[in-house]
Parts: C-alpha cells; structure tokens; sequence
C-alpha cells in the first residue's frame, strides 16, 4: 500500500499539466512495450534494486527487521524477474484513483505473498529454485493475460 500511495502521491504531480488522453496514450504505449518485453518479443532489462538481506538486520534486533521488511514489501529492496509491476506503477501513477491505488497496492502485496510462499511450500532449495527459474517462466504469457483487464478501465474512457 505505501508503494502504491507513493506512485500515486508522485504521479499527482506529474499528471497535472497533461490532457487525460495523452495520459491514457502514454500509459498504454508503455504497457504494450513492456508486456512485450516480458513475453520475450522485446529484449531489454527491467530496472531494479538487486540487493541481498544486509547484515545490520540481525544486529538491530527490532528496527533493523522493521526497515528490512518495509524495503522488501514496497519492492525498495529486491530483485524483478518480470516487468508486471513496473506496468501497474506507470498505470497508477498516472491514471489511477485513490482506490484503484489501493485495490493494485494490495496486489502488489498479494504477488509479493506468492513469492514467499513457493519458498515455504517448496521441500528445498533445488525445488523453489526449479519454481522461479523453470515453471514461472512458463506462466508469464498467462499472467500478461490476467493484467490487461486491470489496465483496460484505466486506459479506455
């Protein structure tokens, strides 16, 4: 939820002086090249923050878990192996409502849930890593499928 009041906080700014349409057009144009880039057709890399736990968190014992986890859930702090949520960013921040920032703040929460639980259901390492490298690749063009009905009322009018 921070993450999405942040983009939204900032994308108030940004969207002020433009007409909606050209808004809706420039969300969209960055939706096709980056749902492209994510079923392979486009190459390029997805800007992220590929950073590993920091050795302070076990030696702060409550605030250095706290920041850990806020940079963590709000995707401050971590590596993207899809561009998913780089589209809904550019999509709230400059077409969404305080509520559709909300409902795609909690989404962002729920994919992060994801994550966190193939590595506790997966029996080891091998397997988890066998989850993200192999099977979820495979599921990328369903999950292009499933993010353009949350786009679609956001771009058209």
């Amino acid at each position: 939820m921070a993450t999405a009041f942040g983009f939204l906080l900032l994308g108030s700014l940004l969207r002020a002086p433009f007409p909606i349409l050209w808004l809706r057009i420039f969300v969209a144009a960055a939706a096709v090249v980056l749902l492209l880039q994510e079923i392979g057709v486009l190459k390029f890399p997805i800007p992220q923050n590929a950073r590993l736990v920091p050795q302070f968190v076990t030696r702060i014992p409550f605030w250095g878990s706290v920041q850990f986890g806020m940079e963590m859930g709000t995707g401050m702090r971590t590596y993207s192996p899809t561009a998913l949520p780089h589209v809904m960013a550019i999509a709230v921040m400059f077409l969404a409502s305080w509520p559709e920032a909300l409902l795609a703040g909690a989404g962002f929460a729920l994919g992060r849930t994801v994550m966190l639980l193939t590595f506790v259901t997966a029996r080891s390492k091998m397997s988890a890593d066998t989850a993200f490298y192999f099977t979820l690749p495979r599921l990328r063009p369903l999950f292009v499928l499933l993010i353009i009905p949350m786009l679609v009322p956001l771009v058209l009018p």
